[in-house]
């Protein structure tokens, strides 16, 4: 948990946010969305290596009309993700300085 709730005395409750805890989430979503990129990058290889693996009959023939667009599907929901890791990252180094720096600021 990034928040963590405490109570001094004479003081009432209060939230402070654990942002060594949010840097560590920035970072795991940086690792994830490199990951993905490696598995987007490994799965394009493949599709490269097989080149037309629908075959020559009907099937094949059918299936080749839309290869073309799902293959692009399938690359930009990789794209997508991979955005939405370091979005999310990003967020989360942001919120991490700014609650280190009131914490620092808090202390004199």
């Amino acid at each position: 948990m990034s928040l963590r709730k405490e109570k001094r005395l004479g003081q009432e409750a209060s939230y402070s946010a654990q942002w060594p805890k949010i840097r560590r989430g920035a970072e795991t979503a940086k690792e994830e969305a490199e990951h993905v990129r490696k598995v987007r990058d490994e799965l394009r290889a493949v599709f490269v290596a097989e080149g037309r693996p629908m075959g020559d009959d009907q099937y094949g023939a059918e299936f080749e009309k839309s290869f073309p667009l799902r293959t692009k599907a399938v690359f930009k929901g990789f794209e997508d993700y991979i955005d939405e890791l370091e979005g999310v990252g990003d967020g989360l180094h942001v919120n991490a300085n700014t609650y280190e720096t009131a914490e620092l600021d808090s202390q004199g």
